[in-house]
């Protein structure tokens, strides 16, 4: 057919035909390469919108950082030298501490905003900085910009302006700079520069920042032939498959980047995340190694134990030469399982009750490559424990005291009915009658603590008068005079003034008569008991001393509990010191006591009244 059409037409028509079939080849070569160029265009400025956008995301995030560390450091200025940021603190216009040596000019406006970032120069290095002003300290933090844009920027430049009109920062110094001010209300354009292409785009960053990135056209067109040089179809199809592939291969780097990115990001904030909840816990946290290496410790253990660093866990938690006799640590990788115990003064320099345990941390393939042991003070459980224990010994005091009560009424009757009858035998003013009202007085008295003691078994209203407290001792006195020449203890009684006191005469009768017994029993022989009295902002204060053997260190916290007793079996039930408590602070009184071991006891009564 060819063949034929060849014979039928002259050479001018042949001529006319290929010169229309060449110049429609040419046409079609020009549209491809215009489209083409349009899509190398559209390609260039949407790799630096990604590059653009992926900086700003990152300076944004390192903003986010540096605002996390001025705040920790506005809490706690005590780990500056842990900070591996630029850090600079001024008080009062004068910087009061940094932690980097070169010189750096303090902006005025960081005097007039509270907080507001920057972007400057320090030692012919960029940082981005982040400054937060409370009450008269500025506190203002770097981070290295240029490591910032390496890290996201691949062949591309960069320079920032600050109010569209000043620039900041640059990467390198373009003569073209100055023409950019002529288009910058466009976000992407390309500018020709001592004959050379550049593709330039710009972002908005924190109000009056500007940020633009720049690069040659020809950096984009790796792999292609200039543009002024003819290309036949054959270079244009072998250009567009190379153009292809280097498309393919650079989207895949800069997928595999994004996503290695991103999963790093993701661990990092996991990471963190778990560090801020390990943190928040307000119990020890310890990670130990299969042989006995303390690993890491959170915060509340460093708190707790200052200094504490890598090494020997028994060594560094406990502060022992050896492990701890009750460690489960080997249990925990032979057992695969979790142990716990209680024990006291676990931690090193702190006393208190602890509860440890002890959990295994498995690899992948289920083995226990190490310990992670869990320190708790429960020393406010064994505290409300110990009240609980005490609030249901008073319980059984109360049972115990209405029994007993009971039981010691009808002799005690008795006696002052005997003593009654005998009374009218002898004379009035005879040493038998004095003796007699003595025993009298004291079974009323007595009568009066039993009554007390039913009152309190029973929950009963309390009949208050008042009445001069030096009564109760001098009755106390009388009870004890015979034990006090027994021992020949002195009784030195201070108390010249009266002391009114609206309270029930039988009960405070019943604290001196306690506190007097227990001074006797505390002197061995030729002691002092001294009873004084001190008056302070309208409070008056009883003392009652004694120049005993005194209580030692370790009692002085059981002293009040009931049924507590340092006496030997027999000589004591533990109830005195109860007793007195329970009755003083009853009444809205407070008694406190101060003892030295081997050189007395002073107990001071503090009347509210």
């Amino acid at each position: 057919m060819i063949k034929q059409l060849y014979k039928r037409l002259n050479p001018f028509e042949i001529f006319l035909i290929l010169s229309l079939l060449l110049v429609l080849l040419i046409t079609l070569l020009i549209y491809i390469d215009k489209k083409s160029s349009e899509k190398l265009n559209f390609y260039v400025f949407k790799t630096q919108e990604k590059s653009i956008l992926r900086l700003i995301t990152a300076m944004e995030e390192e903003l986010a950082n540096l605002n996390l560390l001025l705040n920790r450091t506005i809490q706690d200025e005590t780990n500056i030298s842990k900070i591996t940021d630029k850090l600079i603190i001024i008080s009062n216009n004068k910087t009061i501490l940094k932690n980097f040596s070169e010189q750096y000019e303090i902006h005025e406006s960081f005097f007039q905003k509270s907080e507001d970032i920057f972007i400057d120069n320090i030692a012919d290095v960029g940082y981005l900085g982040l400054y937060i002003k409370r009450d008269d300290k500025i506190y203002i933090a770097f981070s290295n910009l240029e490591k910032i844009i390496s890290e996201n920027l691949f062949s591309e430049n960069i320079f920032i302006t600050y109010k569209s009109d000043r620039i900041v920062y640059a990467s390198e110094y373009k003569d073209f700079f100055n023409k950019v001010k002529d288009v910058r209300s466009k976000s992407q354009f390309s500018i020709i520069s001592n004959e050379e292409k550049f593709a330039i785009t710009s972002a908005s960053f924190y109000r009056d920042y500007k940020i633009f990135i720049y690069a040659p056209f020809k950096y984009y067109y790796t792999g292609f032939t200039d543009k002024d040089v003819k290309i036949g179809l054959s270079a244009f199809i072998l250009g567009t498959i190379i153009l292809v592939l280097l498309f393919l291969i650079k989207n895949s780097i800069n997928r595999f980047i994004y996503e290695k990115e991103k999963f790093e990001k993701l661990f990092q904030l996991e990471h963190e995340k778990f560090q801020r909840i390990v943190e928040s816990i307000e119990e020890g946290v310890a990670l130990i190694d299969r042989n006995y290496n303390l690993i890491w410790a959170n915060s509340y253990l460093i708190r707790k134990i200052p200094g504490i660093k890598s090494g020997l866990c028994f060594l560094e938690i406990t502060g022992k030469g050896s492990k701890c006799e009750f460690c489960m640590f080997e249990k925990v990788f032979e057992q695969k399982s979790s142990f716990s115990i209680s024990t006291t003064n676990f931690l090193k320099e702190s006393k208190g009750h602890f509860e440890v345990v002890w959990a295994p941390l498995f690899d992948e393939k289920g083995e226990v490559t190490a310990c992670v042991e869990l320190i708790r003070d429960i020393s406010k459980i064994k505290d409300l424990e110990a009240q609980l224990i005490q609030s249901e010994k008073l319980s059984a005091l109360g049972l115990l005291a209405g029994g007993v009560a009971h039981e010691i009424n009808n002799p005690l009757v008795g006696i002052l009915n005997i003593s009654q009858l005998l009374a009218r035998r002898f004379d009035k003013n005879s040493k038998e009658m004095q003796m007699l009202n003595v025993i009298i007085e004291a079974g009323k008295e007595t009568k009066n603590i039993v009554q007390n003691l039913l009152d309190y078994a029973r929950q009963g209203i309390e009949k208050h008068e008042e009445f001069d407290i030096r009564e109760s001792i001098e009755f106390a006195t009388k009870i004890f005079g015979s034990r006090l020449k027994a021992k020949k203890i002195t009784l030195e009684n201070r108390l010249s003034q009266q002391i009114k006191v609206k309270a029930s005469k039988g009960k405070i009768h019943q604290v001196f008569l306690n506190l007097m017994s227990n001074a006797i029993d505390a002197i061995t022989d030729n002691g002092v008991i001294t009873i004084d009295s001190l008056e302070k902002d309208g409070i008056k204060t009883i003392i009652f001393k004694d120049n005993g053997t005194g209580i030692k260190p370790e009692h002085i916290d059981k002293i009040f509990d009931p049924f507590f007793t340092t006496k030997d079996i027999g000589k004591g039930t533990g109830l005195g010191l109860a007793v007195i408590s329970g009755i003083i602070h009853d009444i809205g009184w407070d008694i406190k006591v101060y003892s030295k071991f081997g050189e007395g006891t002073e107990f001071h009564i503090i009347i509210n009244q």
